[in-house]
């Protein structure tokens, strides 16, 4: 059963009346209506690069082999204790590694993990 609330409410929508701060509906729809929303951009392919980083690149390549890594560990069903250990890497290294904390890893030795995947899946 409705509170009495939710029944006023429901008589003023029913009559174009609007509570709160706004007068009429036309006010709220005028509110609603305004262009008060930030600007959008279109944006890249490479959100470092839209976010101004110097280190742009670099940073898009480690992500690309990441997600190779990652893909990869999903594609062969590797539980992560499987996964770590072809990598040569801690559960914890590769939670980060794979949660995106890869700042600290260099493009080269990326592609060394996502070659010893590649290795240990033949």
């Amino acid at each position: 059963m409705p509170n009495e609330t939710t029944i006023q409410a429901m008589k003023d929508a029913r009559a174009a009346r609007v509570s709160g701060r706004f007068a009429t509906v036309a006010e709220l729809l005028a509110d609603l209506n305004a262009d008060d929303t930030p600007e959008a951009h279109d944006g890249s392919t490479n959100v470092y690069a839209d976010l101004g980083r110097p280190d742009a690149d670099e940073m898009q390549a480690k992500a690309t082999l990441v997600t190779k890594i990652s893909q990869t560990i999903a594609a062969r069903q590797l539980s992560n204790d499987q996964a770590a250990a072809a990598l040569g890497l801690t559960l914890a290294e590769l939670g980060e590694l794979l949660t995106g904390h890869f700042r600290a890893h260099s493009v080269d030795g990326l592609e060394r993990l996502a070659a010893l995947l590649d290795e240990a899946g033949r």
